[in-house]
């Protein structure tokens, strides 16, 4: 199978991790595997990452380094296409290389799968409208959203809230349910990591983390707020912010402002041992973000044994149950924020429990269900069109080359 990818590795979010971590997993169970994404120049380039081989469709860069936007992609897919000869196109965001890499595929007959990776919020949030213009036109991008998936042969939500939100706004094709899913090796209860603590700066105060990109839809300021406000209902945390992003600057200029810098850590992106090991540092997770159709870093807490404290919005619902795991606030409220964040924190042997809970949350999303999940999927769209051979010329293994005939 191919991926096609508007965002991937080196780019770090959601969709490129998520969709990293399900092409690995589906390789090293046999299956031939590629991805076609954006390069890092004005060049079409094939390499090979991590294992996987890439096909790189020049690009330019937008606003930094971490986006890239393919410029005439078009036939770039459309040659990794024809050297890698897929039985399965995989494409997530509606952005432009899924959408030259859904035409090249139509066009060869090659069956679509097509997963959910965005909503409207993304893209309102991190672009310059003012707000009411932003209300105003999200119904109208998830219609644009839906018709996207709804050309796709077959449609996969990450959550059943993903996929309930494509059929409100127009989707008619069938779906299917496929969590991103999470290594429960990788992701597990540990023991303090002391040393790791030592590094970053985390002492024994009871600690709230986050993960993840820091940008504009994370609702970052709500719960930096939200934590500070903690501070005044007899808990004391310190707030630990794993990542980068857009908000990082105005995150460490807010702690300042809100007199709790001296208890706040940004330590930017983590390698990925150390990230492993971090949960460990934490007495409980929270999210404040309202933009997420699974959450990928709150799937990572539940499953390192940690209570959640998430926004009540989106998926969020599904993994932070409220009363049973953790507890749920109305977005864009700090306060409430602020009480559930002190209520966990001031009975450590209920946070215990609810992070048992989280762990048994988790279970049900083993990366290993969800490559097998995929595994009945594509072979169910490849029986289609098995009277159809194609002949196979995977380009895995090459040295970096051009890939413009």
């Amino acid at each position: 199978m191919l991926y096609a990818l508007d965002s991937y590795n080196p780019n770090i979010d959601g969709v490129a991790v998520s969709h990293e971590r399900i092409a690995q997993k589906l390789a090293r169970r046999g299956h031939s595997v590629a991805v076609v994404a954006p390069a890092r120049r004005m060049a079409d380039y094939f390499e090979t990452v991590d294992g996987l081989p890439v096909y790189r469709v020049r690009s330019l860069r937008v606003l930094s380094d971490r986006w890239r936007v393919p410029l005439l992609p078009l036939g770039g897919v459309r040659r990794a296409l024809w050297d890698f000869q897929p039985d399965i196109v995989v494409i997530s965001l509606p952005f432009i290389l899924s959408r030259a890499a859904l035409r090249a595929a139509q066009a060869e007959d090659v069956p679509t799968v097509g997963v959910t990776g965005t909503m409207p919020e993304w893209l309102t949030a991190n672009l310059p409208l003012p707000r009411d213009l932003a209300e105003r036109a999200e119904p109208a991008v998830w219609r644009a959203i839906a018709a996207y998936y709804e050309r796709c042969d077959a449609v996969v939500g990450v959550t059943d809230t993903a996929l309930a939100l494509l059929r409100q706004h127009g989707l008619t094709k069938p779906g299917a349910v496929i969590s991103n899913g999470v290594s429960l090796r990788r992701f597990r209860p540990r023991e303090r990591d002391d040393a790791l603590a030592a590094r970053l700066g985390i002492d024994l105060a009871p600690t709230v983390l986050y993960t993840g990109r820091l940008d504009a839809e994370k609702g970052l300021d709500v719960w930096l707020r939200a934590v500070a406000r903690s501070r005044d209902l007899g808990v004391e945390p310190q707030a630990l912010i794993v990542g980068n992003g857009s908000e990082k600057k105005r995150l460490g200029r807010l702690a300042v402002e809100l007199g709790i810098q001296g208890h706040t850590r940004l330590v930017g992106f983590l390698p990925q041992a150390d990230y492993e090991r971090v949960f460990s540092l934490a007495d409980v997770f929270a999210i404040a973000s309202t933009a997420e159709l699974q959450s990928i870093v709150t799937l990572e807490a539940a499953a390192s044994g940690l209570p959640l404290v998430a926004a009540d919005a989106g998926a969020l619902p599904e993994l932070a149950r409220e009363g049973y795991n953790g507890y749920l606030f109305p977005p864009g409220d700090p306060e409430t924020m602020a009480r559930r964040l002190a209520q966990l924190l001031g009975d450590p042997d209920e946070a215990k429990r609810m992070g048992r809970r989280s762990r048994l949350v988790a279970l049900h999303h083993d990366i290993e269900l969800t490559a097998s999940s995929y595994e009945s999927l594509f072979r169910e769209l490849a029986g289609r069109r098995a009277g159809h051979p194609r002949s196979r010329r995977h380009g895995a293994g090459r040295e970096e080359s051009s890939v413009v005939g």
